[in-house]
């Protein structure tokens, strides 16, 4: 591990080695690429309005708009400012119809002169913002390499930042006193550092962006203005906190079990992770499955324990059933899942709803209800100004889903920058497009639709449920950003505990172990699979089956 300090401000000022030339390049391409990206959203917006065309629909589009482009204006100006204020005078305005083509444009520098450049427009950012927009990040991450940790470090100690500058501008302070140019090192403030020789040695700020990141960037920081106990007390929230408790508390009444734990000891990264798990085997179930995370801070919720241990043991019980059996059966012999659950006769339904009606509608309802809840939360921002990603599979999912749902109805300028990415998994959903269009306008980066065709047991379930659209944790949502993600390994809704990890590095999902992915495998997947699983000897015994179990034989 690198012993090199990540506090350093020469890590967060743009490169001296890029020209004035080089920097007006590079922000010609950033704000076409920025025009883009927000039309890209815009676009999720109409895709919206389309579904549900309503006066509602139409003014919160109106709305959202209106925030989208705030935030753009902003970003725009941040990167100005990181490029050395091309043209200057004031900042310039953004267009929404600004030239997105980026065509015969210089291509932008290797990363070692480009990452601090974006470094100091993301810590222009979250201090000019107090919070990191998860649309900044998303758009950020889209142009190049950027790390975190030096713009978290920076923020949680400057002082230290700007030692290490000071560090580095030892012989440039010797040549100026060569010159006869007055530096007044010797008991001169960090500011006067900052503004003066950091900027002429490092080519970082220049002249009018460091009054501004003297006066408002390091201000913010602690030194001369705010402590920088302001922006990351906001930035990073306060896990564990009387204020987390206070806020998670006022909602228990709604919710008998709810909080919020660690999967790991919180690193105060500045994104973070939210994961929700659908049933539970034991208590450390709410953790245990999002251990395949290994970078980032991540938590997980847990909620109403008692109904989620007895909803996993009917759900074991329910696969114990011969009219399972015999559905497991036929889809080892690969009969289209519709035409299996046609072939059920009423008694055989009768069986299975005695066996699960109650812990899944009871757990189903609560989940809708905890979802509230969380909006709300996610809403008020207990887990910190910073990004905020979503993982959830089976009732997890339905608990993601209904937050996002309470985020969508609520002012766009107040959730704009609050979800980053959404992973859905094996979601007790309808494949509604109204709403999932509606969850794809609240999340900056990606939404993801991990489903399993063959899951012949949330098939059943969403048939107990009344499902009246299609179940997007069986099929494709068609929905504009939406991906869809098929997990073929997934035919039975109790092994996404176990493949949970796998899927989510199928979908690329950042910040995985693969280490930990095989753990889980082994740990989970694998016994379940020599549990429950079929040879295709027993599927044919199972498939055979009369009785009491089909109306009529499959074909």
């Amino acid at each position: 591990m690198s012993t090199t300090p990540k506090s350093d401000l020469t890590k967060v000022t743009t490169p001296k080695s890029l020209s004035d030339v080089d920097c007006h390049a590079i922000y010609e391409r950033l704000s076409r690429r920025l025009a883009s990206f927000r039309n890209t959203a815009e676009l999720h917006a109409i895709s919206e309005l389309s579904f549900n065309n309503s006066d509602r629909s139409a003014s919160m589009k109106e709305e959202f708009t209106s925030a989208l482009n705030g935030w753009a204006q902003e970003t725009l100006k941040d990167i100005w400012l990181a490029c050395r204020e091309p043209g200057g005078g004031e900042p310039p305005q953004f267009d929404p119809l600004s030239d997105t083509s980026t065509v015969g444009l210089p291509p932008l520098p290797s990363a070692e002169y480009l990452a601090p450049l974006l470094h100091t427009a993301l810590l222009l950012h979250v201090t000019s913002n107090k919070e990191y927009s998860s649309r900044t990040r998303v758009f950020i991450f889209l142009i190049g390499p950027v790390d975190e940790e030096v713009v978290a470090a920076t923020l949680k100690d400057p002082r230290k930042a700007v030692e290490e500058a000071g560090k580095k501008t030892d012989a440039a302070k010797e040549e100026h006193a060569r010159r006869n140019k007055v530096l007044r090192m010797v008991g001169i403030g960090v500011g006067a550092v900052a503004g003066g020789v950091l900027v002429g040695v490092t080519g970082g700020l220049a002249a009018p962006a460091v009054g501004a990141g003297v006066s408002t960037v390091l201000g913010w920081l602690g030194v001369g203005g705010l402590p920088s106990s302001v922006v990351c007390g906001a930035l990073f929230g306060a896990y564990g906190s009387k204020k987390m408790a206070r806020v998670i508390g006022d909602y228990t009444r709604e919710v008998r079990d709810l909080a919020i734990l660690p999967v790991r000891q919180p690193q105060q990264t500045m994104a973070v992770r939210l994961c929700v798990t659908g049933w539970l085997q034991s208590p450390e179930d709410v953790t245990a499955p999002w251990t395949v995370f290994g970078e980032g801070d991540t938590f997980a919720l847990q909620w109403e324990i008692d109904v989620l241990e007895r909803l996993s043991t009917a759900l074991v019980d329910l696969l114990k059933t011969q009219a399972m059996h015999y559905l497991q059966g036929q889809i080892i012999k690969q009969t289209f899942l519709a035409a299996i659950l046609t072939a059920l006769s009423p008694l055989a339904w009768m069986k299975i709803t005695n066996i699960i009606d109650n812990p899944w509608m009871q757990a189903k309802a609560l989940a809708s209800k905890t979802g509230k809840v969380l909006g709300t939360l996610l809403a008020e921002r207990v887990l910190g100004t910073r990004p905020v990603t979503l993982v959830g599979y089976s009732l997890g999912s339905l608990v993601i889903f209904e937050a996002l749902q309470h985020l969508a109805s609520l002012p766009p300028a107040q959730t704009l920058g609050l979800v980053e990415d959404v992973y859905l998994f094996g979601s007790p959903l309808a494949a509604d497009p109204a709403q999932w269009a509606a969850l794809r306008r609240v999340a900056a980066g990606r939404v993801v639709n991990g489903y399993g065709k063959d899951d012949y047991v949330l098939a059943v379930l969403a048939r107990v449920s009344g499902l009246n659209w299609g179940v997007a944790g069986l099929q494709p949502v068609e929905v504009q950003g939406v991906e869809n993600v098929a997990c073929d390994q997934v035919d039975g809704h109790l092994k996404w505990r176990g493949l949970i990890g796998q899927c989510l590095a199928q979908c690329d999902a950042p910040g995985i172990d693969k280490a930990e992915v095989e753990r889980q495998l082994e740990r989970q997947a694998r016994p379940l699979e020599n549990d429950m699983g079929m040879t295709l000897e027993e599927a044919e015994r199972a498939a055979e089956q009369v009785d009491d179990i089909r109306v009529s034989p499959t074909t």
